[in-house]
C-alpha cells in the first residue's frame, strides 16, 4: 500500500494491476478500527527508506498456513472447511488467494520491479536479519520465536499432485528466488 498507483497510465494495461487499482480504492473509503492503516509516506521517505522483506519456500508456506487454519475453528469457519480437509483440497481452494497470493504479490511495484534493497529467506531468518539490520547499520536485535509450528517437516505431507499444484501457481516465484521442493 506504500506505492500510490495514481496517476500511472500503465496500470490500465494490466488486469492485475487494474484490479489492484480498484481494491486499493474501496480500501481508501473503507473505515478502519486502526487509524494507523491509513498513515503513507511521501515520495522522499519512501526513497530513503531502506525496504526489505523475507520470501519464504512456497511450499512451506502453504502447509504452514493449511496448518495454522485446520487447528483453529475459527478460522476454518472463515474459510469454509471442514475438518477433514486434505492438503490437497486446501491447496485446490486457496492457492494463489488471500494470504496464499504468490508473495510476489507484496514485493512488486505497479511496472513489475522488485524495489527493494534487501530479499532474505525466511528459512535464514535469524542470520538473515542480521544481515539487513547491519546493512541499515542498525544495532543487532535477536528476534523473539514466539510463533514456533510443530516441526514437521512440509515435504512428509505431499504427494505428487500437491507437489504439482503448488510448483505450477508458485512458478515465477519458485524461479526468482531459487526454491524447489526437494
Amino acid at each position: 500500500m506504500i506505492e500510490q498507483p495514481l496517476p500511472a497510465p500503465h496500470l490500465l494495461f494490466s488486469k492485475e494491476n487494474y484490479s489492484e487499482l480498484m481494491q486499493r480504492l474501496r480500501y481508501n473509503f473503507r473505515s478502519s478500527e486502526n487509524p494507523n492503516n491509513k498513515i503513507t509516506v511521501t515520495k522522499s521517505q519512501h526513497k530513503s527508506y531502506f525496504k526489505f522483506t523475507f520470501v519464504r519456500n512456497p511450499w512451506a508456506r502453504a502447509f504452514s498456513l493449511y496448518k495454522n487454519i485446520m487447528r483453529d475453528e475459527i478460522h476454518k469457519r472463515k474459510h469454509r472447511l471442514n475438518a477433514n480437509c486434505s492438503l490437497n483440497e486446501f491447496l485446490r481452494l486457496h492457492v494463489g488467494k488471500g494470504m496464499l497470493r504468490p508473495q510476489t504479490y507484496w514485493i512488486k511495484d505497479f511496472k513489475g520491479a522488485i524495489p527493494l534493497d534487501y530479499i532474505g529467506r525466511f528459512e535464514n531468518l535469524r542470520e538473515d536479519f542480521k544481515t539487513a539490520l547491519k546493512m541499515m547499520g542498525a544495532p543487532e536485535i535477536i528476534l523473539p520465536h514466539r510463533g514456533k509450528g510443530s516441526g514437521a517437516d512440509y515435504r512428509e505431507h505431499y504427494d505428487k499432485e500437491s507437489i504439482d499444484i503448488v510448483a505450477k501457481s508458485y512458478q515465477s516465484e519458485i524461479e526468482l528466488f531459487g526454491y524447489s521442493f526437494f
